[in-house]
């Protein structure tokens, strides 16, 4: 829990998608490396709800590894995956293939949760959704 608390800083927000979704654990010898969250949205999309490294595991790949697997994986039955993001890290999106911008909802993050979220220097307000077709 206080990885993903990390990646999303609401403990009741993390055990609602937790209770639906299916959690994936990337290890390095003995030890968590990154975690990810995935949940179905309907019968040909699923959202990736949460994704985190540990810290000292930061800069090297793993992010990026999870999500190879996770689309190598869901690609079998799902057509797109759906991420939510802050604006800080469409570009890392965009570069694993969440190249189709869906959606903004103004003010999830205000909306949310209890307390501000930053991001590096940015004060987080909307939600940007974009998605990534599993078939390509």
């Amino acid at each position: 829990m206080d990885l993903l608390l990390e990646a999303d800083p609401s403990e009741k927000m993390i055990e609602k998608y937790l209770k639906d979704g299916d959690l994936f654990v990337l290890r390095y010898k003995d030890d968590v490396a990154c975690i990810a969250v995935v949940t179905k949205l309907d019968n040909d999309t699923v959202e990736l709800k949460n994704i985190v490294t540990k810290e000292e595991f930061r800069g090297k790949g793993y992010s990026k590894k999870m999500i190879k697997y996770l689309s190598d994986n869901y690609k079998q039955r799902y057509k797109k995956m759906l991420v939510g993001t802050t604006e800080n890290n469409i570009p890392f999106y965009v570069k694993q293939g969440f190249d189709k911008y869906e959606k903004t909802i103004k003010n999830f993050f205000i909306d949310n949760y209890d307390k501000e979220i930053i991001d590096g220097d940015l004060h987080c307000i909307d939600m940007y959704y974009c998605s990534k077709d599993l078939k390509k």
